[in-house]
């Protein structure tokens, strides 16, 4: 069943002909806090960058070292959607060359909870070859990797 909107705190079921026109599933879907952690968390990038910030702090070019096949325009959006929602602090040092770092806030430490809770799931439910089916996404990178290592 979806739902569509909030009264006293109750999610109430979407109209049927909501759920046909995306659009208005995809407002309505941006309209609830569960909506939201869905978007966000349904994000690799955001996903990802939270996992390696939860190390400790990193410099961006590190953090884009360290995810790999990520450019530096979709790294930065990433890093500025987390610190305007202040899952991630930016600190700026006074030095030439200039240096930057980003760093997990407390809100940002406690999306480490829903990762570990990911992992879990996936642990449980999804070990088994039948659901470890590779994304395209996935099946390309890994034939790049194998294509790089062909040429070395």
């Amino acid at each position: 069943m979806l739902f569509s909107e909030e009264k006293d705190g109750i999610l109430l079921p979407m109209k049927v002909s909501e759920a046909k026109h995306p659009t208005n599933l995809h407002e309505a879907c941006a309209a609830t806090p569960l909506g939201r952690a869905i978007h966000l968390l349904g994000d690799t990038w955001v996903l990802l960058i939270v996992m390696n910030l939860l190390q400790g702090s990193m410099r961006f070019n590190a953090l884009r070292a360290t995810l790999g096949h990520i450019s530096s325009k979709t790294l930065s959006s990433r890093l500025k959607l987390l610190e305007e929602l202040d899952f991630v602090q930016r600190l700026a040092f006074l030095e030439i060359p200039p240096r930057v770092e980003y760093h997990l806030t407390e809100k940002g430490r406690e999306l480490g909870d829903v990762i570990a809770a990911l992992e879990q799931f996936g642990n449980k439910h999804l070990s088994n070859s039948a659901a470890s089916a590779k994304c395209d996404e996935c099946i390309s990178v890994d034939e790049e990797i194998t294509a790089v290592e062909d040429v070395e």
